[in-house]
């Protein structure tokens, strides 16, 4: 970008001044004097000059005040083909628009207040936000890709490990057999040995006296002693004959189980590494689209809403027990848990039901919500007070204390709502500012709002409540299908999903309170269910929920 911009009037006479002012409508500079006479001459007294540095930041924008097609300049607007033309083009390709052409100046009147420059920065910052939210999710998928890399080495190792144990229980098993057969099999030649053995000397004895009879004894002697030693070594063959009979040799072999052949032939590859693409849910839509949507939302029927259960899975337990009291789902679909019977951090789960991580925070938590991509609110019941917390910093944005036990919380439209003991509902700012407080009921546990209404369920009385954000009862609701209504939940149009703990089912109201159907109930499996999350995402509605019925006490 040069120092210098010329006068440009200057410059047609020959002259080089420094321009101190750009008139925005000539698109050329003029210095103090030009400035002066420009200002005073009728046809240019209502010109835009503004300062040359003002320029200088406006210089390098791509707007072009020429026609592109004939080089002349814009000077009249077509209302009919919403486009800045020349005199060329109204007499080439707007020769039927003739009720449709005014000057560009008069088309332009207002500008800067225009609807059509509000949108404008509207998109502008839809579109960083939107760039924002996909650079967040790309860091999220990229730190859970190290997560799952991680996590499945460890399961290699660990299976690796367990292999091994296995294997060596294995050969500790094979080689006792082997020891224990190899003595059997000792023992038993041992056993036949000594026999032979103690026979061999009785043998030995009968041939000494044979041959002593031979030489010294007399023939009635050696007639006597010779019928009787045939008695004695006939009765011995006899004896080792029999004992013979029952003698067995024995051949020690080994079978190698067919499982671990077929392991050293059969399989080439400890595991296989899959992945798995899905797409992403792209935040970047045309906003026409977008507004025709918004402008008409879809309800949902009451009596033609089903749940149908996707996954299920067990949640790690972190103490001695486990008591569920605060679920939220993230934008990349990572669900959190806050057990406040376990140790002092939150859950973070895939949809698959792998552990992602332990987020600490300062106490065992009670609820939670989700505010945007990297931020929750937390509430610490008993220990009254809460605190805002950035996920990916691991930082504590705010901590706002109270007086009495703070349980349920939610966030809508910038503010976050606190069910505090005995006070009521707690607006806050995000800077933990106290906006307001609205009455209800001291048992009120759980909480959830949207569109300025608040919902909150009594389970004393049985009883799910709608009131609006500045403290005004709009509905109640009672009946004999639920009984002791716990979490709560809205989905875009305001129908109400609210738990049955004692009923131990899942039902769904009508924004008005008036209409109300029950879903899954104990015969679908549920057994006191607690917590309940609605997932809102971008043209598809979802519902997950999570029953917790079985709290371990080791």
């Amino acid at each position: 970008m040069s120092s210098f911009i010329p006068c440009g009037p200057c410059r047609h006479d020959g002259n080089t001044h420094n321009a101190g002012k750009w008139c925005m409508d000539c698109n050329e500079g003029f210095c103090n004097a030009c400035e002066k006479a420009h200002t005073s001459l009728r046809i240019t007294k209502d010109h835009n000059l503004i300062l040359i540095d003002d320029y200088r930041k406006f210089e390098n924008m791509n707007v072009s005040t020429q026609c592109e097609e004939h080089g002349s300049k814009l000077e009249l607007y077509c209302k009919a083909h919403e486009q800045a033309i020349c005199i060329a083009c109204l007499s080439t390709k707007h020769t039927n628009c003739s009720d449709s052409i005014i000057p560009v100046a008069e088309a332009a009147k207002n500008a800067k207040t225009s609807t059509a420059l509000s949108d404008l920065e509207h998109t502008i910052n839809d579109t960083l936000v939107n760039i924002r939210t996909c650079l967040n999710e790309r860091e999220a998928a990229s730190e859970s890709i190290e997560i799952q890399e991680k996590i499945i080495k460890k399961r290699i190792f660990d299976t690796r490990e367990t292999i091994n144990r296995h294997l060596d229980d294995l050969e500790r098993k094979l080689l006792n057999e082997l020891t224990t057969a190899h003595i059997s099999c000792k023992s038993k030649y041992g056993t036949i040995q000594k026999q032979l053995n103690k026979m061999e000397k009785e043998i030995k004895r009968l041939q000494e006296q044979t041959s002593q009879l031979k030489r010294f004894a007399s023939d009635i002697h050696i007639f006597l002693g010779t019928h009787q030693m045939n008695k004695e070594i006939h009765d011995e063959v006899k004896s080792i004959t029999k004992a013979l009979a029952s003698v067995r040799n024995y051949n020690i072999e080994i079978e190698i189980h067919q499982g671990i052949t077929s392991l050293q032939k059969d399989v080439d590859y400890f595991a296989k590494v899959k992945v798995d693409e899905s797409t992403i849910n792209c935040p970047f839509k045309d906003s026409k689209i977008v507004q025709a949507q918004i402008q008409v939302p879809t309800s949902r029927s009451v009596d033609n809403t089903k749940l149908k259960l996707q996954t299920k899975f067990k949640i790690e337990q972190k103490g001695r027990e486990m008591y569920i009291t605060g679920c939220a789902i993230l934008a990349n679909g990572n669900l959190l848990f806050a057990d406040n019977a376990g140790k002092n951090v939150i859950m973070e789960y895939n949809g698959d039901g792998i552990l992602i991580r332990d987020i600490p925070v300062s106490a065992k938590p009670w609820d939670m919500t989700v505010i945007d991509t990297d931020k929750i609110a937390v509430s610490y019941n008993t220990l009254k007070y809460i605190e805002i917390k950035d996920l990916k910093k691991m930082a504590v944005l705010q901590k706002v204390k109270f007086k009495k036990n703070c349980r349920g919380i939610s966030y809508s439209d910038g503010k976050i709502y606190v069910v505090v003991y005995d006070a009521g509902v707690a607006v806050l700012d995000m800077e933990g500012t106290v906006l307001n407080k609205i009455k209800c009921a001291m048992s009120v546990y759980n909480i959830t709002t949207i569109k300025e209404r608040i919902y909150y369920t009594v389970p004393d009385s049985n009883t799910v409540k709608c009131c609006s954000t500045a403290g005004n009862s709009i509905w109640n609701f009672i009946d004999e299908s639920l009984t002791a209504p716990g979490s709560i939940v809205t989905d875009s149009t305001s129908n109400v999903f609210v738990v049955g703990i004692e009923s131990s089912n899942i039902m769904i109201l009508q924004d008005d309170g008036k209409v109300s159907k029950t879903l899954p109930t104990e015969a679908d499996g549920l057994d006191k269910p607690t917590r309940l999350y609605y997932e809102h995402i971008t043209g598809v509605q979802q519902m997950r929920w999570n029953c917790f019925f079985i709290q371990c006490n080791v």
